[in-house]
């Protein structure tokens, strides 16, 4: 693997057997790291992390880099475990290192300090924190460590005496829409570049999901949807017909779609985002008509009506209701293939 640096001399054994696979499979693959980002769903500086030890690279990427150049998927998994387990200490021995006399509140401040910082290992691994960090940076951190916690036991609170309540509005159930943010605090299974490609009902990043952009084409409501909680973003459509296509596109080039089968909406999955302001929802109807919503804003916008009663002739999934009957309410737990909350 000539003209690859060194890896770090603490990376672990299997990590570092996972990464020099890796760096085997991108010099077959022949592809440079622009490339190598164009033909996965990870960018250019992620892989530069991965690549050189930096990062524990997620599975998703090695199973894309994997497929690349025809490699064994299970034998690969089982590589990707190994080093999982080391990197985050959990298959590490235990180590007792010299250490200057403190006090026990200023142990625990260090402790927290250390998992406050971006990128650091879990306890128990065998990096070590810089020694940049000093005791009042720790002192701090543990401060805001504790606020934070103080918070979020208030939240789960709220959220426990209002189950009971009504279904609420879009806005209400969305905390940032009054200029606060509850983000991951909901029991989703996966969160920023792991959601993509991934359902957001499934994931149930659509728990907590708002329209951020809405724009109408030929009848045919575009709705940017995203989720605080898992950092993604997803399109859907509203008013369409069977062919209309939905497509989710980011500024790094990953995009996702689906199109009506049935009914006359349809959503699609997810891509990673940091903001909605990364994104933009687009419909390619049946009939040749192409349009986009503009990138998406912090402002949670009105959820478009529903869709007008089908004609008896007109063969649906479900049973139309009458024009009487009230629109159904959508809930944050609630979902359906066509209108995700």
């Amino acid at each position: 693997m000539a003209g690859w640096k060194p890896l770090p001399d603490e990376l672990e054994s299997d990590a570092k057997n996972l990464v020099e696979q890796l760096r085997r499979f991108k010099d077959r693959s022949g592809l440079s790291l622009v490339a190598l980002a164009e033909t996965t769903l990870h960018s250019k500086s992620s892989w530069d992390r991965y690549l050189n030890g930096r990062t524990l690279p997620p599975r998703q990427a090695v199973e894309s880099l994997g497929r690349l150049v025809g490699a064994d998927l299970d034998r690969l998994g089982a590589l990707w475990d190994l080093a999982e387990r080391g990197w985050s200490g959990r298959g590490a021995p235990e180590r007792v290192e010299p250490v200057e006399p403190v006090e026990p509140r200023e142990r625990a401040a260090r402790a927290e300090s250390a998992a406050a910082v971006p990128g650091a290992p879990p306890p128990g691994s065998r990096f070590r924190v810089p020694a940049r960090f000093s005791r009042p940076a720790a002192r701090w951190t543990a401060a805001a460590l504790a606020a934070a916690l103080v918070a979020a036991g208030a939240a789960l609170a709220l959220r426990a005496a209002d189950r009971g309540a009504p279904p609420r509005t879009d806005s209400a159930r969305n905390p940032s829409a009054s200029g606060s943010s509850d983000t991951r605090q909901l029991d989703t299974t996966c969160f920023a570049e792991s959601c993509t490609g991934k359902d957001p009902k499934e994931t149930r990043c659509a728990a907590d999901a708002w329209t951020a952009a809405l724009t109408k084409t030929h009848g045919v409501y575009v709705e940017l949807r995203y989720s605080d909680s898992c950092k993604a973003a997803w399109a859907r459509i509203s008013w369409g017909k069977a062919g209309d296509i939905a497509e989710v596109v980011a500024v790094n080039g990953a995009t996702r779609q689906d199109k009506v089968h049935y009914d006359t909406d349809v959503y699609t999955p997810m891509v990673a985002s940091d903001a909605p302001s990364d994104v933009r929802a687009c419909t390619t109807l049946s009939s040749g008509a192409h349009g986009c919503t503009k990138p998406g804003s912090t402002v949670h916008l009105t959820l478009p009506p529903e869709p007008p009663v089908p004609s008896s002739s007109a063969p649906r999934s479900s049973v139309p209701r009458s024009s009487a009957s009230p629109p159904r309410p959508t809930s944050p737990a609630t979902e359906y293939r066509g209108r995700p909350g």
